[in-house]
């Protein structure tokens, strides 16, 4: 209640601002978000609708099983995270724990980990448009997609009390004409859902970039609020490696979309918040190491010289260990927690 009345007087207050940011939110979707993500929506639920993830993953059981400690059903599951954006992945395990195909621990443990940015997003937006190579989009993809299989095998070692479905997936697959005309039909309300909430985010973000003077912290702030609409700003006063960091973090407009897909599968908003900082610092790591392996020129594009670089241009090294103690971390709110 007191985070409601204090958003509403802040838009009311700041009615220009919230404008103005409502605007951007709307040229990001128009501009950004349903060129980039909708075609891999589609193409995710047609994957899903013609049997092809529930095919795949059964050929993956074994490898979910050994790696992820969870159930053959979550093979797909894993698989749209990596190829529909931020909020296919909770969608599909949400889908799986009503349907009541998996139990309420793995899919919790599934939820805390199946968040990637989608090849759309990355590829066209960030990599094509922003960076004006596909190879650096390319790049993070790639350091997002390890950061999460990375995440999801950290979190089967750090629950000691494992539990693997045995329950067999009932599956019907469509055919393709009438999987394609359902998927368009799910993909249009997803998609009108996401373009809500980034308008309104986006709306915030409007006065956060107004009240925070220019500079490093109004782009650190604005990503962590909505990153669609900073992604220009970052590319422009942040290292790479720190726009990578914002990708694996998703920003509090992915998290509230996130929240809204699983419905009634609840997980900790803190744990869930924390372990979005352990991916993004994954991915900045992942990036960084990425590109310095890249040839000539884009290698010396990777390193960075804007003002940002001393606080997030840091070694390997210290990423690793940065993470290590965030794993320790999370492995004592675990335990406190149990």
């Amino acid at each position: 209640m007191l985070a409601a009345c204090l958003l509403a007087g802040l838009f009311v207050i700041r009615a220009g601002e919230c404008r103005e940011g409502a605007a951007r939110g709307l040229e990001s979707c128009a501009r950004v978000l349903i060129p980039s993500l909708f075609p891999f929506m589609v193409l995710s639920n047609l994957l899903v609708r013609t049997g092809v993830c529930h095919a795949s993953g059964r050929r993956l059981e074994g490898l979910t099983r050994r790696l992820f400690r969870l159930s053959g059903a979550f093979a797909p599951v894993i698989l749209l995270s990596l190829i529909g954006g931020y909020p296919v992945g909770a969608g599909a395990v949400a889908g799986l724990y009503e349907s009541g195909a998996v139990e309420e621990r793995e899919a919790k443990r599934a939820a805390l980990f199946c968040v990637c940015a989608g090849p759309g997003f990355m590829l066209n937006y960030v990599g094509a448009s922003l960076y004006n190579s596909v190879e650096v989009g390319a790049v993070m993809l790639a350091a997002q997609a390890l950061s999460v299989i990375v995440l999801g095998a950290l979190l089967a070692l750090l629950d000691r009390k494992e539990v693997i479905s045995g329950k067999e997936i009932k599956y019907s697959p469509l055919p393709f004409s009438a999987a394609l005309v359902r998927s368009v039909s799910d993909a249009a309300r997803a998609m009108l859902s996401l373009c809500a909430s980034v308008v309104v985010f986006s709306a915030f973000s409007g006065i956060v970039r107004s009240a925070v003077p220019e500079g490093g912290l109004s782009v650190c702030l604005e990503g962590l609020v909505e990153i669609t609409a900073a992604f220009p700003r970052m590319t422009a006063e942040l290292p790479v490696a720190a726009a990578a960091f914002f990708a694996g973090f998703g920003g509090l407009c992915v998290h509230a979309q996130i929240f809204g897909t699983l419905g009634g599968l609840r997980i900790s908003a803190a744990l869930f918040f924390l372990i979005r900082i352990v991916q993004g610092l994954l991915t900045a790591g992942l990036t960084r190491l990425g590109l310095l392996l890249l040839p000539g020129e884009l290698a010396v594009f990777s390193t960075g010289t804007v003002s940002g670089a001393g606080v997030f241009g840091g070694s390997v090294i210290s990423a690793v260990a940065l993470l290590t103690v965030t794993i320790v971390f999370l492995k004592v709110i675990t335990a406190n927690a149990e």
